[in-house]
């Protein structure tokens, strides 16, 4: 992992993700690109890269001083920590422009603050960050508050143990092991035999094969039991995936992965699988 992307509207949440950027940057010696949209002036839209100059030539009159300054201040925070960081400033407040940055800098992770939202709201309007999680292939990084000396100890993947997972296990590997952290993979199922048991395990060791960071397993019987174990784990990270983002199933706003990053307090990462 190389680049991270933070957009940010500098409200605490935002702060919160930033701080969790700046930890994990350390720790894996990526860079930290902040993203902050700002409303549109009249004569159109433009993006100003840290240092000035415009995206796209328009004629304008700046009213992003403040943005831009709190944008550095980002990166001064970054810098101190011996971490390399950039911005960007772009004048619109369309938060498709969030995934054409990222890509436009081979991001490899965004981390991005979020309030949450109720179930309701979330089935017909959802969150900033919501909205990244459907429509972005990239992993996103949930944060919704401010964490404390922000540590990775031990994480719960929610698997459903199919192959398309080893690629996200790989990721999360470069993520988790710089920390020697523990991946507790938690498959929701009905009560096994002994022999459908066997089996799983064996889906297990090929998904986590090459793993530097350590993995255990538990069953668990529904999916509301999922918090239950995070809780008790006392995770710092749990981890769910989503299948790309043309599939049906990534179309349902009601997925277990959107669920999870709406309404959980702790960390959440979604990784998108093919």
């Amino acid at each position: 992992m190389k680049r991270i992307l933070v957009p940010t509207d500098f409200s605490d949440c935002a702060q919160a993700a930033a701080d969790v950027a700046i930890a994990i940057a350390v720790k894996t010696n990526a860079e930290i690109y902040f993203l902050h949209l700002h409303a549109p002036e009249p004569t159109g839209g433009h993006m100003a890269m840290h240092g000035g100059g415009s995206h796209e030539g328009h004629p304008h009159h700046d009213c992003s001083g403040p943005a831009r300054a709190r944008l550095d201040q980002l990166v001064k925070a970054a810098e101190q920590q011996g971490i390399s960081a950039k911005s960007a400033l772009v004048l619109d407040e369309d938060w498709e422009q969030v995934e054409k940055h990222a890509e436009a800098f081979s991001i490899d992770l965004i981390i991005m603050g979020s309030h949450g939202i109720n179930k309701i709201r979330r089935i017909f309007l959802g969150s900033h960050a919501l909205q990244m999680i459907r429509h972005t292939d990239l992993p996103v990084l949930i944060i919704k508050a401010s964490v404390t000396d922000f540590k990775i100890r031990r994480v719960v993947f929610v698997t459903t143990l199919e192959e398309r997972e080893q690629e996200a296990l790989a990721f999360l590997d470069q993520v988790t092991c710089p920390w020697s952290a523990v991946i507790h993979l938690v498959y929701v199922s009905k009560p096994m035999t002994s022999e459908e048991t066997d089996v799983s395990l064996g889906k297990i060791q090929q998904l986590t094969k090459g793993l530097k960071t350590p993995v255990e397993f538990s069953i668990c019987n529904e999916e509301g039991e999922i918090k239950k174990v995070a809780v008790n784990l006392d995770a710092d990270l749990v981890v769910l995936t989503t299948h790309g983002k043309n599939s049906l199933v990534r179309a349902v706003s009601s997925g277990l992965a959107e669920k999870f990053a709406g309404e959980y307090q702790r960390p959440v990462l979604v990784i998108n699988t093919k």
